[in-house]
């Protein structure tokens, strides 16, 4: 955020007390004293009205011919305003982003108060601008393609322009599945500190994040979910669970991260058939007797 504070002379005690409440939040904030009209004329106009992205107007007066322009180009930028109420503000309320208080203590009350808000706000305004610019559309198709590369920037910026982790892409699978079929560890790692629903169901496969990790045969990224506390008994839309799923595939090394972390090798799925009963149906002693010490069926 960029705070432009437009003032006249006899309001010079309200913009220090604004100053130091944006220092005092780090917040940039510049100030513009002008006692006349043709201060604000189109060739003198400072470059610092330019830059603003937010500005407080300090003047109870309806501004003249060349204030006008001020206003008007800063409510066209898409400048957000804050004034003290005159015969001009009711108007230029419909003309842009504009708020108009009694008083300087209303004012100044509504900053303060809502500051955080603001700021988020226009952190929102300007990744929507730079997805804009770089031609990136608001989808969870795209926020997809950027998740598969790693391209931490930009799904940053999605992020900062509204969009959650857990959005899916058209055949509804979740970003933590985009990243982990994709074996983005430092993805997934990064992921996983944020907001993110760690039990979260692609529609395509029906297979939970771990469910995921175990298909893909990605020992790591199952390690990285189990010690996140994945729930490992969530079972797919066929009653398999990602155990089952590993003992289907004949991986030892991921039954023993499952079975350690305390897989149950006794849930049957649709066929009837349990993690326990696949290994000894494959003849896999191995497998048996790593989920051994978590058997307590036939």
């Amino acid at each position: 955020m960029n705070w432009l504070i437009v003032y006249t002379g006899k309001n010079s005690s309200k913009n220090d007390e604004l100053k130091q409440f944006f220092k005092k939040n780090k917040i940039k904030a510049k100030s513009f004293l002008y006692e006349k009209d043709s201060e604000l004329s189109v060739n003198s106009l400072p470059a610092t009205l330019k830059g603003a992205t937010h500005c407080v107007v300090l003047d109870e007066k309806a501004p003249a011919k060349n204030a006008s322009f001020a206003w008007g180009y800063l409510l066209g930028s898409g400048v957000a305003l804050y004034a003290l109420k005159s015969g001009f503000t009711a108007e230029a309320k419909k003309c842009g982003q504009l708020k108009d208080f009694d008083s300087f203590e209303k004012l100044f009350g509504y900053i303060s108060k809502n500051i955080a808000s603001i700021a988020l706000e226009d952190k929102k305004k300007a990744a929507w601008a730079k997805l804009f610019k770089t031609g990136n559309p608001f989808t969870g198709d795209a926020l997809a393609v950027h998740v598969k590369k790693d391209n931490r920037d930009i799904v940053q910026t999605y992020l900062d322009a509204g969009m959650s982790l857990d959005e899916r892409d058209a055949e509804g699978t979740p970003m933590l599945n985009v990243a982990i079929r994709a074996e983005k560890v430092d993805e997934v790692k990064w992921m996983l500190e944020h907001d993110v629903d760690l039990n979260a169901v692609s529609k395509d496969r029906g297979y939970s994040a771990l469910m995921d990790c175990v298909w893909k045969k990605n020992l790591e990224l199952a390690k990285i979910l189990v010690d996140k506390k994945a729930s490992l008994d969530f079972v797919s839309a066929d009653n398999q669970s990602a155990l089952a799923l590993a003992v289907g595939e004949g991986n030892a090394d991921m039954v023993k991260l499952l079975s350690d972390a305390g897989a149950n090798p006794d849930k049957f799925d649709a066929l009837g058939m349990s993690p326990w009963t696949y290994a000894k149906l494959f003849k896999r002693q191995d497998l048996l007797s790593l989920m051994e010490k978590n058997h307590h069926g036939q």
